[in-house]
């Protein structure tokens, strides 16, 4: 399985565990940020599981990472 498969299972799995099913559809035209999908302890908590599960370390610190958190398509690509 590649990367961006693993990071997409890692996040469609914590979205609908936390918001329900509905959640992915139309995912990709939402922003998880900003319309409050995915808070800031969301984001610590997938970047340690996707930085596990691919063994790559995600500075969440730096701007460029961060906003990646925002849209679905660049989240995955992380």
């Amino acid at each position: 399985m590649n990367k961006n498969k693993i990071v997409k299972s890692i996040v469609d799995k914590f979205l609908v565990g936390k918001e329900g099913k509905s959640v992915l559809k139309d995912i990709e035209k939402k922003k998880l940020v900003d319309s409050g999908i995915l808070d800031s302890l969301d984001i610590l908590t997938l970047s340690i599981e996707i930085g596990k599960k691919t063994k790559k370390r995600i500075d969440i610190s730096k701007p460029k990472n961060f906003k990646k958190f925002n849209k679905y398509t660049d989240l995955i690509k992380i």
